[in-house]
């Protein structure tokens, strides 16, 4: 079996988590901020000294290759992010991008006679901060016009870090690689969740994706004076939305118990102490790896919705955002990477992934595979967020047999 150069994993992992580190221990660097930028840079800077390819497409992915001797050979790809949401932890996304820059590192060391192009991917926007799984979503093609003018965050402030970052709606559009020949996709990611923990296992094999569902439910009412206004002659907006924020989790829970809904955000307009609110948006996603029944919970939280704005004699807008879709990953790459796990005498267990990654997009184009390692404490998306770093070179040399057993397999997937 090989295994990776500890020490330099774990300088690659520091200098990937330097940008944006934060006092309590943690990464804060959205896409496209100032502290983004600047780890994007870094990692340009270490794929320069390594003596590897750089590319960089319209939307911003940003990737090392090293290309082997034969002509029109296909490619292997690894990756994930690095991006993080707000205030959030070093692990999420740093962990994938620091393990496949190693897994290139050695498998251009062993000399191997491999048939295959090796590639390494940081993809934009994995959390979503303005475009949902931007980077893998525009690689795949599966982007328009569409979620440019509805970003999440701010839309001047969106165009204003597009233009800062060099960035262009139409250059994220023609990103595409939907034509290029992909052998595979691998990644590795913290579980952020308890599931291998409590099962005592070193390694996730993911089996599928769960589906992301998110809407914006607005409802509207009436701004008016707080203090003249009597209680009973309101069409206040805000409890319409707090009503249906309860009511959310009531129904998911009584009738639903397989999927998840989250209301993460409320805006109120005019958003002051004094003025009943006119208008509150309320941001729900929900999650299923059934899309069928993510389906049911939407149509029963649709009636919710409306239920809410009669009883407080609001109007209702209730709109699907965007949909990104449950994904199985590759039966036969799920083998490969417990045949490494085995070689490397680790304990791993299958498991369905409950956070979207870069995976289930990439999962279009060719065989994906998506490993985990485990979260002390399930934490994630904060500074509490944390893999034992024995966890992490374990799922280093997890991906890294896993690759090296793709590639020398690689004159069977050409004769498919």
């Amino acid at each position: 079996m090989l295994t990776i150069n500890t020490t330099r994993f774990k300088d690659t992992f520091a200098c990937l988590t330097r940008d944006g580190a934060t006092e309590a221990g943690g990464l804060n660097r959205p896409a496209l901020s100032l502290n983004h930028l600047a780890a994007r840079q870094t990692f340009r800077e270490m794929i320069d000294a390594g003596g590897f390819e750089l590319l960089e497409d319209g939307a911003g992915n940003l990737s090392a290759r090293w290309t082997c001797n034969q002509s029109g050979a296909q490619t292997l790809m690894l990756g994930s992010h690095l991006d993080s949401v707000p205030e959030g932890g070093r692990f999420d996304g740093t962990l994938g991008v620091a393990a496949a820059f190693e897994v290139l590192h050695v498998l251009r060391e062993s000399k191997l006679d491999l048939c295959m192009n090796l590639e390494v991917m940081d993809f934009t926007d994995e959390e979503g901060t303005w475009i949902s799984l931007w980077g893998s979503r525009a690689l795949t093609g599966q982007l328009s016009a569409r979620e440019f003018a509805n970003p999440r965050g701010n839309p001047a402030e969106f165009q204003a870090q597009l233009a800062r970052a060099g960035l262009t709606q139409e250059g994220s559009l023609s990103a595409s690689r939907e034509n290029d020949p992909f052998a595979g996709y691998l990644e590795l990611h913290i579980e952020q969740g308890t599931r291998l923990e409590k099962a005592q296992a070193q390694i996730g094999v993911v089996t599928g994706v769960v589906g992301i569902h998110m809407f914006l439910v607005t409802f509207h009412g009436t701004a008016n004076h707080a203090g003249t206004t009597p209680m009973d002659e309101r069409r206040d907006a805000a409890q319409g939305a707090a009503a249906f924020c309860q009511a959310v989790r009531k129904r998911t829970m009584a009738s639903f118990a397989d999927c998840v809904a989250t209301v993460g955000r409320m805006d109120f307009t005019p958003g002051a102490f004094n003025i009943i609110p006119e208008r509150v948006t309320v941001f729900m996603e929900l999650r299923s790896d059934d899309d069928k029944r993510a389906g049911e919970l939407e149509g029963a939280l649709r009636e919710e919705a409306a239920q809410a704005a009669r009883e407080h004699s609001l109007d209702l807008d209730f709109d699907h955002l965007e949909t990104v879709e449950s994904r199985a990953m590759d039966l036969d790459l799920c083998r490969t990477i417990e045949a490494a796990a085995d070689g490397l005498n680790l304990s791993y267990r299958r498991l369905l992934s409950l956070a979207g990654h870069d995976a289930q997009n990439m999962a279009l184009l060719c065989p994906a595979g998506l490993l985990f390692v485990p979260s002390i404490g399930g934490y994630s998306h904060s500074a509490r967020e944390y893999t034992r770093w024995e966890d992490c070179v374990a799922g280093a040399n997890t991906l890294l047999n896993t690759a090296h057993a793709f590639a020398l397999n690689m004159p069977k997937v050409l004769q498919v």
